[in-house]
């Protein structure tokens, strides 16, 4: 009674399918395998169609055979309508020997048109096998089997795809590392060169040049100034003066350059004559510009523009000594080219950053493309064989 009561509530537990794991590569064997009671019933099917065929062929043949070697029943019938006949049936015999061309009876002898329905009969015949056939092999299960081998391949072809893209990606991550790594290497050595001695030396340099430009600048903006304020003046007198009417102009265009070539002091001369016209008034100008152009020639002194020259030569060749120093250090050609670098790989990290963002993206997509064949193929099998599948890629 208990193993009873043991039977009924066993009965009513829930039954665990079992899943099967299976490996990719050997999916389509397996559910070629499984396959094979239908695939064998649709074969002997299709082999009995053949057979029924073959016989057909046979017979048809045979049928043929006899039409090619038929006597005409009234010999006695004009030579080319004989001739007309005997055309008609070998182009038909062949026609029907290559299931090629149209049927053409002209005889209407009752011999030929018994051996011609035969013959059509034979036609008929393959047709209804063909149909038959057609049938077999369009079994909703073979259908289904065929088109779950299909998906198999189909994801095979995915999953060798997919392992491709991983090297590629992979490749492209150890890119986008190589070139990151590089670009730390690069940093370093900057960073190394910005701190050593060489480069200490050259920022010393080119402080040393901006002081001195500076310091000197200021002489050089009263030089400048001054000739500002004489412009008129002196414009008006190299109207007058025409020995000095070139160097004039040169004077009011760059008073610096024109002084350090001036090797004769002629400007002293030219603020001396200027200074006398300004004081006889024969230099048309209002009181108040007179003044300061006065003012100007008396700051402009011998003494002075000697001084100013110089501080001139001395600053320019300081200026030449430091920029040579400089020049021969090579730090600048050399900051140069860790720019170069900086930038060469810059562009390669952004290149290589986009190129395995694509490829991750490809990479992505595959894998749900995967996902979603392997699903299918997995209720493919299950509905086919009954079969719970996992496959394993």
């Amino acid at each position: 009674m208990l193993e009873f009561i043991r039977k009924i509530f066993k009965s009513e537990e829930p039954e665990t399918k079992q899943v099967t794991g299976i490996e990719l590569q050997n999916l389509e064997g397996w559910a070629r395998e499984k396959s094979k009671p239908t695939t064998e019933e649709i074969k002997i099917r299709t082999d009995e169609i053949l057979m029924k065929i073959d016989e057909e062929l046979q017979r048809t043949r045979f049928n043929v055979e006899i039409l090619e070697n038929a006597k005409l029943q009234n010999p006695n019938i004009p030579f080319r309508a004989k001739q007309y006949m005997e055309g008609n049936r070998k182009s038909y015999a062949k026609s029907v020997n290559s299931f090629l061309g149209n049927l053409e009876i002209n005889n209407r002898d009752y011999f030929y048109l018994v051996n011609f329905c035969k013959i059509a009969q034979n036609i008929k015949n393959f047709d209804n096998f063909f149909k038959e056939l057609n049938s077999v092999l369009k079994d909703g299960r073979m259908v289904a089997i065929d088109s779950a081998i299909e998906k198999i391949r189909g994801l095979k072809a995915k999953a060798k795809q997919k392992i491709n893209l991983d090297i590629e990606l992979k490749d492209a991550e150890a890119s986008v590392m190589l070139a990151k790594e590089e670009k730390d290497s690069l940093m370093a050595e900057i960073m190394n060169f910005d701190r050593g001695e060489e480069h200490n030396e050259f920022l010393r340099l080119n402080e040393e040049r901006k002081d001195k430009t500076k310091s000197f600048y200021e002489d050089e903006n009263r030089i400048i100034q001054s000739f500002s304020v004489l412009e008129r003046p002196l414009r008006k007198y190299s109207h007058v003066a025409f020995e000095h009417e070139e160097i004039v102009l040169d004077y009011l265009k760059d008073p610096i350059s024109t002084l350090a070539d001036d090797k004769g002091m002629k400007i002293l001369e030219i603020l001396k004559n200027l200074e006398n016209l300004l004081n006889e008034n024969k230099v048309q100008i209002d009181d108040r510009k007179k003044e300061k152009a006065l003012e100007e020639t008396k700051k402009l002194s011998k003494e002075f523009i000697e001084q100013f020259m110089k501080k001139y030569f001395s600053f320019k060749a300081e200026i030449e000594g430091i920029d040579s120093r400089i020049k021969s250090s090579r730090v600048a050609e050399k900051l140069k080219d860790y720019n170069n670098k900086l930038e060469e790989v810059n562009i390669r990290i952004d290149k290589n950053n986009e190129e395995y963002a694509k490829l991750k993206n490809d990479f992505e997509k595959l894998n749900e493309t995967i996902l979603t064949l392997k699903n299918d193929v997995e209720n493919s099998v299950k509905n086919l064989f009954g079969e719970e599948v996992k496959v394993v890629i």
